[in-house]
C-alpha cells in the first residue's frame, strides 16, 4: 500500500470498540471525538468525557458510533428526565445540564461562522435560554403506529429512521398536546373499524394557544375513511379544551405533504398573544413552537432592525406577521412577503385586527418578489429575512443588499446555512455586526440565531 492510499484509509472500521475523548457539539446532536485527525461521531454522548464506543459506521472522512459506556463522565451529564430518551429522536441534550447545552450551542454557532464564513471576531452576547424548559412546545406531530395485535399507537420517530416509537409521556409538550394524544389514542381504537380504517390514520397534528388553553387538532390520513366526522365529535366531547378538528388526506406514510386541512368541526383558528399582540393562527400556517420565547425573539429582532417612524420596512418569509406586525408599529411603512396562502389569509386578518394601514402583504415567493422590488429602485431602512432552514440564498440575499437597507437582520435556525449567507452578504459591502441567540428549542441541538449586518448606505424613502 503507498502513502497515498494509506492517507485515505480510515483509522477504525465498523464494529470497531475505541476509547475516544469527546469534545464539542455537532449538527444533528451528535458529540465529536477524534482518532488523530478523523472525526468520530457520537449519539448520546457529553463534551469532555471518555467513552467506549462502537463503530457503526464509516466513511472516507469521517465514522460514526453508539456509546458503549462512560468511562470518564462529564460534569455536565445529568439523568435525562425523559424515559424515552435515546430511543425517540425528538431530543438530543436532555442528558446535559441546560447552562452546558447553551454554551455547546453557542460553541457550535461560533465555529460555523468562524469556518464557512471567516468571521473570528463577530459579537455575540450570551445566549438567551428559559428558565423552565419543560412544557415549552405549542405544537405536536405524532406519527401512528400499530402494535403486534392492530392497536393503534401515536408517537415519535425513532432517531435516524421511519420507525414509531410508542410513547408514554413527552415532557417538552404542552400539557393540553399530550392530553389531546393520550384521549385520541383510545377513541381511535374505538372507531377505526377494520383492517383499511386502522391502517387510514398517518399522523396527528396538535396546536396549542397558550393564552387561551385551547387546541386545534388535525387527522392527517390515506383518503377519508368515515371515521373521522364521529373521532372528532367523541374529542371535542371528552376534551372541550380542542376548540377545532380539521383533516387533511396524505399519499405519502409520513404524511409530510399533505392536503390543506379542511375543518370537521369547531373553528380552525387558534389565536395566540406574543407580548401586547394577539396573532391569528390557521392549522397549516408557520408559527413559532415556543411562544414564551418567541416573546424574546421579537424583541431582538426590533433592537436588531432599529426602525424609526420615518423608515419603510421590509421582511421576507413574514408567515403570519410575527414579526411584521410589531415593526410595523414603528415603522411609517411596512411591506411583507410570504409564499404559503395560509399565512398571508392569516397576516392579514392580524393587520386588521391591530388596525395596522401602513402595512401590505405580497404572496408568493421572497426569491421571485424582492428582487422586482429591487429592480424597481425601492428602498428599506431595514430588511428582515426569516427564511426556512435552507437559508435564504444567493438571489435573495443580493436583492435585499440592492435594496440598500441600513442593516439586513437574518433569523435563523441552521448555523451552516446562516454562516454561508453571513460569508455572501459581507460580499456586497455589508458589515457583520452581532448575533444574538434565543432557545426556542430547549434539550435539542437546534438554537434560533439572530444575525445583523449593517452599511453606511443612505436610505431614501
Amino acid at each position: 500500500m503507498d502513502a497515498s492510499q494509506q492517507k485515505n484509509t480510515p483509522p477504525v472500521n465498523v464494529g470497531d470498540i475505541i476509547t475516544l475523548h469527546l469534545e464539542g457539539l455537532a449538527a444533528g446532536g451528535d458529540v465529536v471525538g477524534r482518532v488523530g485527525p478523523f472525526a468520530v461521531f457520537v449519539a448520546g454522548g457529553a463534551p469532555s468525557e471518555v467513552a467506549k464506543v462502537e463503530i457503526t459506521a464509516v466513511s472516507s472522512t469521517f465514522a460514526r458510533g453508539k456509546l458503549v459506556s462512560v468511562v470518564q463522565p462529564s460534569p455536565d451529564r445529568i439523568q435525562p428526565r425523559c424515559p424515552h430518551f435515546g430511543e425517540c429522536g425528538g431530543c438530543d441534550l436532555q442528558h446535559i445540564y441546560y447552562p452546558a447545552q447553551l454554551a455547546q450551542k453557542s460553541l457550535l454557532v461560533r465555529e460555523n461562522l468562524q469556518r464557512i464564513a471567516g468571521l473570528t471576531d463577530i459579537e455575540m452576547p450570551p445566549a438567551i435560554g428559559m428558565e423552565d424548559t419543560w412544557g415549552y412546545r405549542n405544537k405536536a406531530e405524532y406519527f401512528a403506529g400499530r402494535d403486534a395485535e392492530g392497536h393503534i399507537f401515536l408517537g415519535f420517530l425513532r432517531r435516524g429512521s421511519h420507525e414509531v416509537v410508542p410513547i408514554s409521556e413527552c415532557a417538552v409538550q404542552h400539557p393540553l398536546n399530550e392530553a389531546v394524544r393520550r384521549v385520541l389514542t383510545e377513541l381511535i381504537n374505538t372507531h377505526a373499524q377494520g383492517a383499511e380504517e386502522k391502517e387510514a390514520l398517518v399522523k396527528l397534528n396538535t396546536r396549542i394557544s397558550f393564552a387561551d388553553n385551547l387546541a386545534c387538532v388535525t387527522l392527517i390520513t390515506f383518503g377519508r375513511p368515515g371515521f373521522i366526522r364521529p373521532l372528532a365529535a367523541s374529542l371535542m366531547e371528552r376534551l372541550p379544551q380542542v376548540s377545532g378538528v380539521c383533516h387533511a388526506g396524505t399519499r405519502m406514510c409520513s404524511g409530510a405533504q399533505h392536503a390543506p386541512a379542511e375543518i370537521v368541526l369547531g373553528t380552525p383558528y387558534l389565536f395566540e398573544r406574543i407580548r401586547e399582540i394577539s396573532f391569528r393562527i390557521s392549522p397549516d400556517s408557520f408559527f413559532q413552537v415556543n411562544p414564551h420565547q418567541a416573546a424574546a425573539l421579537t424583541e431582538v429582532v426590533e433592537a436588531h432592525a432599529d426602525i424609526t417612524d420615518e423608515e419603510i420596512i421590509i421582511e421576507g418569509y413574514s408567515g403570519v406577521g410575527t414579526f411584521l406586525i410589531p415593526l410595523a408599529k414603528k415603522a411609517r411603512m411596512a411591506t411583507g412577503i410570504e409564499e404559503s396562502d395560509s399565512a398571508v389569509a392569516d397576516a392579514k386578518a392580524n393587520l386588521r385586527k391591530n388596525h395596522l394601514e401602513n402595512t401590505r402583504i405580497y404572496e408568493g415567493k421572497v426569491e421571485s418578489i424582492l428582487p422586482r422590488f429591487a429592480a424597481r429602485r425601492w428602498h428599506a431602512g431595514a430588511v428582515v429575512l426569516d427564511p426556512p432552514r435552507k437559508g435564504c440564498g444567493k438571489a435573495v440575499l443580493a436583492a435585499a443588499a440592492n435594496l440598500r437597507p441600513r442593516s439586513i437582520v437574518i433569523i435563523s435556525c441552521d448555523p451552516a446555512t446562516l454562516a454561508r449567507d453571513l460569508k455572501f452578504i459581507t460580499s456586497m459591502d455589508y458589515v457583520p455586526k452581532s448575533v444574538q441567540l434565543v432557545d426556542m428549542f430547549p434539550h435539542t441541538w437546534h438554537i434560533e440565531c439572530v444575525a445583523t449586518v449593517s452599511s453606511e448606505f443612505t436610505v431614501e424613502s
